[in-house]
């Protein structure tokens, strides 16, 4: 084991969330309006805006609320998208294109609004979250985004590196963008927050309660929960990543990636006080990056791209605890006791994607790193698709799923994608 660890336990999430009050498992058939897959982010969120709405809805996970990605995740709140307003234009046309950037860039703002709106306690801040360059080509690539993304709604602020390394107490960075209505929760209490309101509304969360089919019945679907059937007019699928072959087209449609992160204990105060003073996480320009910030008892917490998808391995563990040190040389005598891993989806263009797969069959994936507000987000589009709402009129495009080029080999594709992304960043080019 590297210097600076002592054993590592569960995910800090884990550790530190309050448990959920109460959970049942389905034990006998059922039949709702509404059945959702998915007892993450995407899917909580669906169930709460459907039962705030009076929709008999259902939501069926197969393990715990919030056990995979949404749990595990590093709980930073930002908004937006990664390509530029520029791009989605070119590629949307206008009208949807702003339409979507009104979403986005006020995902943020919604997700802090609902946690108010419920008394969440998920120990929300809201500093704003940075953005690293490493090279002077990234350097000048954030500075035409940060013009951008404000010209169409969004809020950001360029720095310089005097002040960024005032924001972030580190010379690493020679320059950053700051989302100023970004910020972080604690993630496994931001979904068992949304799971308690949404119980509270009226919808039904199912625990250990996977979903082993999904077929065309009368006026509906019928899916099989634990041996029994559940029949439902409309479905939402909300299991990104973890889909697998319960919809074989989606699963193709996108690259599984591993996400890892570690975590130290509080930090001394004095300590606490030179890192990030400005208390906005980090992230980089890199398309292998890493992320960092303080949680508000004054753990540093830095997460990066896994090699195991459920589990954190030794080597990943030392890389990201050499990131750590890189960044902020302060932490090389530091233990790091926290340290876990899970999936997460990351599809081609760099885009969420919303699908509507059969009519009354809708799903949402594929956040490339902002699935806290994004999920969020597009959990509500998917409850007002299923109530009725016309696709075109919807405030994310819905496209048709493309399943990935040579699908069977496309984990080989991914590692060789990451050896070129690896590459390129260390020849300076910008995300």
């Amino acid at each position: 084991m590297g210097a600076g660890f002592s054993t590592p336990s569960a995910s800090l999430w884990a550790a530190t969330a309050s448990p959920r009050t109460a959970s049942m498992t389905l034990q006998a058939p059922l039949q709702v309006d509404v059945a959702i897959i998915g007892g993450g982010f995407t899917g909580l969120s669906a169930a709460l805006h459907l039962a705030q709405a009076g929709v008999n809805a259902a939501l069926f996970e197969a393990f715990e609320i919030g056990h995979r990605a949404s749990g595990r995740n590093g709980g930073q709140v930002v908004p937006g998208f990664k390509p530029s307003p520029s791009a989605l234009i070119k590629r949307f046309g206008e009208p949807a294109a702003r339409r979507m950037m009104r979403l986005g860039y006020g995902c943020a703002d919604d997700l802090f609004a609902l946690v108010e709106r419920h008394q969440i306690d998920c120990q929300p801040t809201r500093n704003g979250w940075l953005q690293g360059a490493y090279s002077q080509a990234s350097s000048d690539y954030l500075g035409q985004r940060s013009r951008e993304i404000n010209a169409y709604g969004g809020s950001t602020s360029y720095l310089d590196r005097d002040a960024l390394r005032a924001a972030t107490g580190s010379a690493y960075w020679p320059s950053g963008l700051l989302e100023q209505s970004a910020g972080a929760v604690q993630p496994l209490a931001y979904a068992r927050g949304l799971a308690r309101a949404a119980s509270d509304l009226g919808a039904a969360l199912y625990d250990y309660s996977p979903v082993q089919a999904i077929a065309a019945a009368a006026r509906g679907f019928q899916l099989q929960v634990n041996g029994h059937a559940v029949h439902a007019q409309k479905v939402i699928v909300a299991t990104d990543a973890y889909t697998d072959q319960l919809v074989p087209q989606v699963a193709q449609s996108y690259v599984n990636v591993a996400s890892a992160q570690i975590a130290t204990d509080p930090l001394p105060a004095s300590l606490q006080q030179r890192l990030l003073p400005l208390r906005a996480g980090i992230s980089e320009t890199r398309k292998i990056t890493y992320y960092c910030r303080l949680d508000p008892e004054g753990r540093f917490v830095i997460g990066g791209r896994g090699r195991n998808s459920d589990k954190l391995d030794p080597a990943t563990r030392e890389q990201l605890r050499q990131a750590a040190c890189q960044r902020f040389p302060e932490l090389h005598d530091v233990a790091f006791s926290h340290g876990w891993a899970c999936r997460v989806g990351m599809t081609i263009d760099d885009l969420p994607h919303l699908h509507q797969l059969a009519d009354g069959l809708w799903t949402a994936y594929g956040y490339c790193g902002r699935g806290v507000a994004m999920g969020t987000a597009l959990g509500r589009v998917l409850g007002e698709a299923v109530r009725g709402t016309p696709a075109a009129a919807l405030e994310y495009p819905v496209t048709p799923v493309k399943r990935l080029p040579l699908y069977p080999v496309r984990q080989i594709s991914a590692m060789a994608a990451l050896q070129w992304y690896r590459l390129r960043d260390a020849m300076g080019y910008p995300g």
